[in-house]
This record gives structure tokens, C-alpha cells and sequence, in this order.
């Protein structure tokens, strides 16, 4: 196995990374999930933009040449927070779907997919407007 041969370290890293607060639910978190999710499909790639692009990376179906905008976010609320532009994005990927709880009387007009748990059991994937 590969990670036998890392050079780990035996000092306050461990204990400095179990302190941090709530690290599941970071951004980086969010991105490293979705692509642990694509890892075994051979025909999607995600290709990123710089720091501070809107929206954050593109999602490309090589095998049919098409492709998406994806902006990554912690909660799905944060992409209204953040100010983003919908019709500039195609797809928000969250580790949290709270946008009815945040904008009860506000339909979502992006598609949402959740990775890990979410907070729907067996649900990943919310079309806009649900």
C-alpha cells in the first residue's frame, strides 16, 4: 500500500487536525468528496478555473463533449449568499442542501447534487426549483 510508504509524522499535527472545527464542512471537503464520487468514471473530468473564478470548475462528459459549470459550496444557501450568478451556473455541489431552510418562500434555480451524508438520506441529487 502506497500510504505505508509516506513519511508520517509523530508530533501536535495529529492533534492539531482533530481540533479543527467542523472540517467536514469546508469548500476543499466538498471538492475532494465529488471527486472521490467521479474517481471510477472514466469518460467525466473536472477541470478547475483560477482563484477567486466564478464558478469554480467545469464538469466534462468527454465521451459526449459536453459539459458543465459546477460552483462548490459548503451549503447550497451559500451560493445566494455569495452573491453568484445562476444563469452563469449549472450545477452547485454541496455538503449541505439547506436552501429551503434558509429561503423558505425561494425555489433553488440551480441543480443541486449533495455529497457525503447530506441531509436527506438516499437523496444526492435535487433538480432546481425543488
Amino acid at each position: 500500500m502506497v500510504f505505508g510508504k509516506f513519511r508520517w509524522r509523530k508530533d501536535r499535527l495529529f492533534e492539531e487536525a482533530m481540533g479543527i472545527p467542523g472540517k467536514r464542512q469546508y469548500e476543499n471537503w466538498v471538492i475532494f468528496r465529488f471527486g472521490m464520487e467521479l474517481r471510477d468514471l472514466e469518460d467525466i473530468d473536472l477541470i478547475f478555473r483560477g482563484p477567486n473564478e466564478f464558478p469554480d470548475a467545469v464538469l466534462v462528459n468527454m465521451k459526449t463533449e459536453e459539459a458543465l459549470n459546477v460552483e462548490f459550496e459548503e451549503f447550497s444557501s451559500h451560493f445566494r449568499k455569495h452573491r453568484h450568478d445562476p444563469s452563469r451556473c449549472d450545477l452547485i455541489v454541496c455538503a449541505m442542501h439547506d436552501w429551503r431552510q434558509e429561503f423558505p418562500n425561494e425555489k433553488c434555480s440551480v441543480d443541486v447534487y449533495v455529497v457525503g451524508d447530506g441531509n436527506i438520506v438516499g437523496q444526492k441529487f435535487f433538480p432546481k426549483e425543488c
